[in-house]
């Protein structure tokens, strides 16, 4: 297994808008159905979709999204590849059962553009540094010998993050390749991500 993780530490409800080493704001498309558009970041991004909807709009030949639009997710069609900085996209005009059997409008798009390493090497965790704690605002998380496989280990590696109570935690799994367990009793790699209330496995 190897994985590569992006961290975001951000103030609640604050967003960058700067790159420079950091998360970008959550940038917004719209396009008109039955046509394409093309979302980039810039050199050593990736996009990471953030929300993807299918809209109805209400004022006659627009392609822009409103608060007051009809909208229908549209996250599991849509999708970016995610280790490109660069991301076609086509929207398909599609019969919406969500809003009365009406045609889409247009593609509503939300990305950020998500950095592939940091300037500062303090901001960069192996995944079986146990000893070390993820205290930076951005950063990025690896597994060991990464792009390599994941050597096979005794137990299980582990990172702690810690955060203040004003601040929210925004995990990207960027690069993710499960194989096979060489250990009878796990059939499978995995990611396990734990806060206090929810688990996640990947």
């Amino acid at each position: 297994m190897h994985i590569i993780l992006a961290l975001c530490l951000i103030l609640t409800g604050i967003r960058s808008p700067v790159y420079a080493q950091h998360a970008s704001f959550v940038a917004m498309k719209d396009v008109c159905s039955s046509s394409a558009t093309t979302i980039q970041c810039p050199d050593g991004y990736v996009i990471i979709l953030v929300n993807v909807y299918d809209g109805v709009a209400q004022q006659p030949d627009s392609c822009i999204y409103t608060p007051e639009d009809c909208v229908a997710d549209a996250s599991t069609t849509i999708t970016c590849a995610t280790d490109h900085a660069k991301c076609s996209i086509v929207a398909t005009k599609k019969k919406l059962p969500q809003c009365n059997d009406q045609y889409s409008s247009y593609l509503h798009i939300e990305y950020q553009c998500i950095p592939l390493s940091m300037d500062d090497p303090r901001k960069e965790y192996k995944i079986c540094q146990n000893n070390r704690n993820v205290t930076s605002e951005q950063g990025i998380i690896y597994s060991s010998d990464y792009p390599a496989l994941f050597p096979i280990t005794a137990g299980e590696c582990s990172l702690s993050i810690q955060v203040p109570d004003n601040k929210m935690i925004k995990l990207w799994l960027i690069d993710l390749y499960i194989g096979s367990s060489m250990v009878s009793n796990c059939m499978n790699d995995y990611v396990l991500v734990v806060d206090s209330a929810r688990t996640f496995r990947h």
